[in-house]
């Protein structure tokens, strides 16, 4: 039979296999224990093999329909009620020794199967017991050694009352349960989660996300340390911001780190948290640490007046979300590292020729696919030996990265920069047509000669387009490169504008040497 799960958890067919042991005791009860207490039989075994009877046709009808087993076992569990009380009904009523069966049968189905069944039989038990008390009264039942209306009323209350109890503690047990499986799940959730977040800021989204949606908080904030700074990630459950801010006072950050525990705190008093989280009540601290090293926190709000209570399970929760969490935004960023370390040339930070080479083929697809222009820029230092021969090598590779730096603080975000090698330099334009291009080479010349204090400098620059000078990254590349030798050839010091046409092997270039208006 396949086995399907029920509210509690378990396989049916686990739950089953307990209830069979149960019939089975029943069966042996009916069958030994009157003998032993030296009570009449005669009438106790007539019940016994009708149980067994019904017993085999609930087996036989479990089997034949599986897919109705937990209806089966719901009527079952009646049917071992009724085996259960005549077998008390007619060996001394509420003074049979088989009155322990009646308990058994009610504590074993609220724990096995459920507490609201539990209770079901609880009540079908003393409505049958009643009607035996009834019928012993009216003679319809002999030999049952009854008890009063008044001793039977309060024994079937007093049962109930047991019943009760045992369902109420197993309500709650099966609620622990089920938030204890529930939060398991919503682990393993976000488990899935972080394994697709591959950069620093997506685990921190993920965390915050993984607060709001499925532990309950109405809004929550991660923050890590990077430096002078705080990376954050708030959630309010709708909408979702990251964002920078300065180092602030945090006696509660410090103190949640100190303690390496989650902190409950009514009401927030800290300049950090005040700042990222105004008006924040009844909140979550947790700290979000990997291997002993700090790394931030995360902050769940659950709202509510003073009152208001924060379930155990849902702050340990927030907890085990942030230890996993921190694991991997540890792993993000040591990859995040290793990647940089990669692609980035070591002495200016800039982007180095694997990079650029990448991002040089990837652009001029997307500009033939899109049909908009690409720029490059191609920089070198005059007479850069010179540099090293009067200053040396120390002061030459300061002045690289003033330059590099000069260089990223005159283009814009989405440019690609990088040094190409030896004191070359490239620069990706998307979007950029060759008269703007021709601009922002003037203004970087001029930039850089400006920014550079270690030295003494100028810059030559040659500049070429897509589609004008080139179809593909090597013609391109190749434009850009022969107009920086034709502003080299031409005095240095300026900017070059590379003349090729793609239909035209190399036109006389157009050099720049007079101050532009700055460009796009």
């Amino acid at each position: 039979m396949t086995a399907t799960r029920n509210s509690a958890g378990s396989p049916v067919s686990d739950r089953l296999l307990v209830l069979q042991f149960l019939r089975l005791l029943n069966l042996t009860a009916l069958l030994v224990v009157p003998a032993l207490a030296g009570v009449e039989t005669r009438r106790v075994v007539g019940v016994a093999l009708v149980y067994l009877v019904v017993v085999a046709i609930i087996e036989a009808l479990r089997r034949l329909a599986p897919s109705q087993s937990v209806a089966v076992v719901s009527w079952g569990v009646l049917l071992d009620g009724l085996a259960v009380a005549l077998g008390v009904a007619v060996t001394g009523g509420y003074r049979s020794p088989l009155l322990f069966l009646v308990f058994l049968d009610v504590m074993a189905v609220t724990l096995v199967a459920s507490y609201r069944t539990g209770l079901k039989l609880a009540v079908w038990f003393a409505l049958l017991l009643l009607l035996a008390h009834a019928a012993a009264d009216a003679g319809v039942v002999t030999g049952a050694n009854a008890l009063d209306d008044r001793a039977a009323i309060v024994s079937a209350v007093t049962f109930l009352l047991f019943a009760v109890c045992a369902a109420l503690f197993s309500a709650v047990n099966e609620r622990a349960l089920r938030n204890s499986r529930g939060h398991l799940e919503q682990l393993v959730e976000l488990g899935g989660d972080l394994e697709r977040a591959i950069r620093p800021d997506d685990v921190l989204a993920t965390l915050v996300r993984h607060a709001c949606a499925r532990l309950g908080f109405t809004r929550a904030v991660v923050l890590v340390r990077s430096g002078p700074v705080w990376d954050g990630v708030r959630d309010d459950g709708t909408v979702e911001i990251q964002f920078h801010v300065s180092d602030q006072p945090a006696p509660l950050v410090d103190e949640t780190w100190s303690s390496g525990a989650p902190m409950l705190v009514r009401a927030v008093d800290d300049d950090l948290l005040d700042l990222v989280f105004p008006g924040a009540r009844n909140v979550v601290i947790t700290p979000i640490t990997a291997d002993g090293e700090h790394l931030g926190i995360a902050v769940g709000e659950w709202g509510g007046g003073n009152d208001a209570r924060i379930p155990t399970s849902t702050v340990g929760a927030l907890a085990q979300a942030s230890m996993h969490a921190a694991l991997a935004f540890r792993t993000a960023r040591l990859l995040g590292e290793n990647e940089r370390l990669a692609t980035r040339d070591s002495l200016t930070g800039l982007a180095n020729r694997r990079l650029f080479d990448e991002s040089l083929e990837r652009e001029v697809a997307r500009a033939q696919r899109l049909a908009t222009p690409l720029s490059l820029l191609v920089l070198d230092v005059d007479h850069f030996k010179q540099v090293n021969d009067t200053y040396g090598h120390q002061t030459g590779d300061a002045v690289l990265r003033e330059v590099a730096d000069a260089l990223v603080a005159n283009t814009k975000n989405y440019d690609v920069a990088a040094r190409y090698g030896g004191d070359e330099f490239v620069v990706l334009l998307p979007g950029c047509s060759r008269g703007d291009a021709l601009r922002v080479a003037e203004r970087v010349r001029h930039g850089i000669s400006r920014a550079v204090d270690e030295a003494p400098v100028t810059i030559s620059a040659g500049v070429a387009t897509v589609p004008d000078n080139a179809t593909d990254a090597e013609r391109l590349m190749a434009a850009a490169d022969a107009a920086l030798y034709d502003a080299k050839r031409t005095g240095r010091d300026r900017v070059a504008g590379s003349g090729r046409n793609i239909d035209v092997a190399a036109p006389a270039p157009l050099s720049w040497s007079a101050p532009l208006a700055r460009g796009a």
